[in-house]
């Protein structure tokens, strides 16, 4: 993030404090739905706004004039808003939604998670095992529109990812491949799309596969299975190939050795040569100049139980004591990267 040099010190102290009035604002009107009665072109009246999502429309005209200073509406006379290319991102319905992340961040579970963070900072200790006595997992499982809000946000994460790892996304070499972890199965379903011979199963909490689409509205009748299970206990069976994405960075180092070492003895079993594991995260840089890897750690620190963003070398190290050794690490177009994982010799 840059900001302004001309501006004095403090007024640019200022407006980094002042993101948590962007993103809330940005959460709150994501989970009004207003978005989603907007286009780029037709301007839309904020009291017709408010009729259309039962808003009260003085105070959404107030956040959407806040927002459109930062760009993601476009301000019109007679309180009148479009949308922009950004704004775009917070229809429901368009393939680079950023609806689903933008409602979970102002979930109970999240906030308070954040309320924590100084007893985070002082102790290393979660805020939102301080503030629940639970992991965000078990809290969710709790709350299944605040699960739901998570998973569309992950979804939408991967419609996003999906086309920086498409180039990487050959699995021509594999027969049946799992996603650990996999939410919704949008991933999966790109991987069985782009490798027609290859079979998936979907594996993930029972919970979080009730609310999943269907192999048939997936595009994958025949070739996808859905398993339900904890990763902590047992991985699918079977497989020569498993992928996790935005997994292991939920968890702590020990966590991670044993979701990997179950997932390594499988390969050891049926495919000990050819098998492979890959992990689609964010690869933490060397140097001091921002990336998005350096942000994303500070949401692990204050949500999860040791969960981090990973150096290359930080990730060798993990798979070394799970019995894997890491292939390489392969670069995308963005932020994120696709590690690959084989049996230690």
């Amino acid at each position: 993030m840059s900001l302004p040099s001309d501006l004095p010190p403090s007024a640019q102290m200022l407006n980094l404090l002042w993101g948590k009035l962007i993103s809330t604002s940005i959460s709150g009107i994501a989970k009004l739905g207003v978005a989603d009665h907007m286009t780029e072109r037709e301007p839309a009246s904020a009291e017709a706004l408010a009729a259309a999502t039962g808003a009260h429309a003085s105070s959404l005209y107030r956040a959407m004039r806040m927002l459109a200073s930062v760009g993601v509406f476009v301000e019109l006379p007679g309180q009148r808003f479009t949308l922009t290319a950004v704004g775009r991102c917070l229809r429901s319905d368009v393939p680079d939604s950023m609806r689903g992340v933008a409602m979970f961040l102002t979930d109970t579970w999240h906030m308070r998670g954040y309320e924590k963070i100084t007893h985070t900072l002082r102790t290393g200790q979660n805020g939102v095992e301080t503030a629940f006595g639970k992991n965000p997992f078990e809290v969710m499982a709790e709350n299944p529109a605040e699960l739901e809000n998570f998973q569309v946000g992950m979804s939408n994460y991967s419609a996003m990812e999906g086309p920086l790892l498409d180039p990487l996304l050959d699995f021509s070499g594999f027969r049946k491949i799992a996603d650990v972890g996999g939410g919704h199965g949008s991933l999966l379903a790109r991987i069985l799309h782009r490798n027609p011979h290859l079979h998936g199963v979907l594996f993930d909490l029972p919970e979080v596969l009730t609310h999943a689409p269907s192999a048939a509205s997936l595009d994958c009748q025949g070739r996808l299975t859905f398993e339900s299970g904890n990763m902590f206990d047992r991985v699918p069976q079977g497989c020569d190939a498993y992928i996790m994405k935005h997994i292991l960075h939920d968890w702590s180092d020990a966590h991670c050795h044993t979701i990997l070492r179950l997932i390594c003895d499988q390969l050891a079993r049926h495919a000990p040569e050819t098998g492979r594991v890959f992990v689609a995260e964010m690869i933490v840089p060397h140097g001091p100049d921002p990336h998005p890897a350096k942000f994303l750690d500070i949401e692990m620190l204050t949500m999860t139980a040791g969960g981090c963003e990973r150096t290359q070398a930080e990730f060798a190290v993990m798979f070394e004591s799970a019995g894997l050794e890491l292939v390489r690490a392969r670069p995308t177009a963005g932020p994120i990267c696709l590690i690959e994982g084989r049996v230690a010799n």
